[in-house]
């Protein structure tokens, strides 16, 4: 904490998918839900499995060039289903993505955190590590309808993704402030952490596993929190005069 003026905390932004939402959480509710629309013989079990690898294997594809991020569950979703012989089609891909919408629901902490933060006038900031810009949106919107950011930057539209600098300092032109006025809160030492690190915005890292949280120490974290409960603990600590 020594490297955070309490005095002169100006605004705390955040991570969206597992720091303010379980997107792990959300995404298998969906994937059950596609299970039984499409009364498929594979049980889940296997299905998840498949459908965790395409989304590592989208994800490696499009790192090296091969493959076009905004159309991630048009693949992904394409080549699990059709391992179990299913040909996916537009109507398989909205049950998924409406589905998503109805699991995606704040962490535990996250909705009185976020108020909290409000009533003491401070500024929002979210900064989603996501391709898809109006996808991430509706999720975002489904998860705190009440919208209270004031800036919401999706790193895929600025086109790099974090840690790249250049996804934080979009979201600090936004705002508009310093990056040292501020904090980062996000769950990934390197996307997070690392990250903010790199263009001077304090970070704290939400994980409850001490070997992340060391990790995170290494790379320059400000402080670590097991979970947002903590996090608000800190902040009040921050904000306090």
């Amino acid at each position: 904490m020594n490297s955070l003026d309490p005095a002169g905390l100006r605004f705390v932004a955040f991570d969206f998918d597992g720091t303010l939402t379980d997107y792990v959480q959300a995404d298998t509710a969906a994937l059950r839900d596609l299970h039984a629309h499409c009364a498929l013989s594979t049980p889940f079990g296997e299905f998840l499995t498949r459908a965790v690898d395409e989304i590592m294997a989208f994800h490696a594809r499009v790192e090296a060039g091969l493959g076009d991020p905004l159309h991630m569950d048009e693949e992904r979703l394409g080549r699990t289903l059709n391992a179990c012989g299913v040909t996916c089609t537009p109507g398989h891909l909205h049950l998924y993505t409406q589905a998503l919408l109805r699991a995606t629901v704040p962490m535990p902490g996250a909705a009185d955190l976020l108020t909290a933060l409000r009533a003491r006038g401070v500024p929002l900031a979210l900064l989603s590590n996501a391709y898809d810009g109006p996808a991430q949106r509706a999720r975002i919107h489904a998860c705190f309808p009440e919208q209270p950011f004031d800036v919401i930057v999706i790193a895929g539209e600025t086109g790099h993704l974090k840690p790249h600098p250049r996804p934080f300092q979009a979201m600090l032109d936004r705002l508009e402030l310093p990056a040292g006025g501020g904090v980062y809160v996000g769950d990934s030492p390197t996307h997070d952490v690392e990250g903010a690190v790199k263009v001077g915005l304090p970070a704290f890292l939400v994980h409850p596993h001490p070997r992340v949280q060391d990790r995170a120490r290494r790379l320059g974290a400000a402080a670590v929190a097991a979970n947002l409960d903590e996090v608000g603990a800190l902040l009040a600590l921050s904000t306090s005069a």
